[in-house]
């Protein structure tokens, strides 16, 4: 990819990206509320009220947060397009960014505790997370190459 195809590739995902980020963060919050079967919707941790000192404040920090997590994923993807670098370099590189600022946003956003023994949990969730999804885009991508291959 050239420079100018990379920038405008970077910013048509980081754009949709945040829009899908904050879209998936609210689906989460009504599903975990729907958990609580007690009728109330809890739209943030109680940490980021006492971070933001207001609820409102909390829910637009949050919203923020979870937009530059979607603008982070969906940006980074530029990353796998990347034909002269090794599958490993993008992966690693890929893996940094995205754990990294879901890190970030995480302990900002209070959903979970602010202890080592929690980052450390939160770090192996994630890792388990990223290699189930990148077995199965590797999976699925090999499988396109595959039948475009046997097309020809």
């Amino acid at each position: 990819m050239a420079k100018n195809e990379i920038k405008k590739a970077v910013a048509k995902r980081a754009i949709l990206g945040f829009i899908y980020g904050v879209f998936i963060g609210q689906t989460i919050l009504i599903i975990e509320s729907l958990f609580m079967r007690d009728g109330n919707f809890y739209p943030v941790a109680a940490s980021l009220v006492n971070l933001a000192g207001t609820k409102i404040g909390a829910v637009i920090i949050q919203y923020f947060l979870t937009g530059i997590i979607g603008t982070t994923f969906a940006a980074t993807t530029v990353i796998f397009e990347m034909d002269n670098w090794s599958l490993l370099k993008q992966t690693i590189l890929h893996f940094v960014i995205t754990s990294i600022v879901m890190y970030i946003a995480g302990f900002l956003c209070g959903w979970f505790p602010h202890k080592l023994s929690s980052t450390l949990i939160w770090f192996g969730i994630f890792i388990v997370i990223y290699v189930i999804f990148w077995i199965s885009f590797s999976s699925y991508y090999k499988n396109k190459v595959k039948k475009m291959n046997e097309a020809l």
